[in-house]
């Protein structure tokens, strides 16, 4: 998981494991309880993220297709 995907389900309200040794191989989410509020929060937080990256662009960046680089090129760090 990336860490900016990780920051917004931290900022979501997700129960993250830290260094356990005990925690899954590879696992980033503690899956140890309903998240349904906070995945609606989540995907709200990706929305406005992306909305931001947007807004943050140049006029040239806001074809559909500068849009959508911009944000993929942002979201992928």
């Amino acid at each position: 998981m990336n860490e900016s995907i990780k920051e917004l389900a931290e900022r979501a309200g997700f129960s993250l494991w830290e260094d356990e040794p005990w925690k899954p191989n590879g696992a980033i989410i503690d899956w140890c309880c309903n998240y349904d509020r906070e995945l609606e929060l989540f995907a709200e937080l990706i929305i406005q993220r992306c909305i931001e990256i947007c807004e943050e662009g140049s006029t040239s960046q806001m074809t559909s297709t500068g849009a959508a680089n911009l944000i993929r090129m942002t979201l992928a760090k």
